[in-house]
């Protein structure tokens, strides 16, 4: 185990990682991605986020990466993409959170609502072409820029391509991923 990875701090999604066997922790502001194992750090990753670092997901082409909790849909490999690296790791967004938001915005109508509350419940790829976005996973690709710490994607998070590969074994489809500022 990383011992970098024991002294990762615990917050507001403690009883999360506490309650399932396997959780990843991002945390946009200092570039960290833990992953925890029956409650205890494993290991952690250097990331980074959206170009739009300040902030919450609010729309489809705010380059802002979601906070909240998702949980992984979609795992392929992509064999040396020039911008999402070897790796693709989906994740679940929007979710009930950005829904909410959305339909109180006006952004999505209430049979888009409802379809994305029915894929999360059911632990599918919810709508990714409403005015909320989609397409939000991990990624590798821009190692230069991401192993300097420069948010460079368009809402997604970016790992370097050798610590994508790590993760992919790592994780499986409902892992929880829990994005925080």
């Amino acid at each position: 185990m990383d011992s970098a990875a024991e002294a990762a701090p615990m917050s507001q999604w403690q009883e999360i990682v506490k309650q399932q066997d396997m959780v990843v922790v991002v945390e946009k502001s200092i570039n960290t991605m833990t992953v925890f194992y029956q409650g205890k750090a494993v290991k952690r990753f250097l990331c980074v986020s959206g170009v739009n670092s300040q902030g919450d997901k609010q729309r489809q082409g705010d380059n802002r990466t979601p906070e909240g909790i998702f949980f992984i849909i979609d795992k392929e490999l992509l064999h040396d993409d020039p911008y999402l690296g070897r790796k693709w790791i989906g994740l679940s967004y929007p979710d009930p959170v950005h829904a909410q938001k959305g339909i109180e915005q006006k952004l999505i109508s209430v049979s888009q609502y409802q379809e994305i509350i029915l894929a999360n419940e059911q632990k599918v790829q919810p709508p990714q072409d409403t005015a909320l976005g989609g397409w939000i996973g991990i990624h590798g690709g821009r190692d230069d820029l991401t192993e300097r710490k420069i948010n460079w994607t368009e809402g997604c998070v970016a790992l370097q391509d050798d610590d994508l590969t790590e993760l992919y074994k790592m994780v499986q489809y409902g892992t929880t991923v829990i994005i925080v500022a």
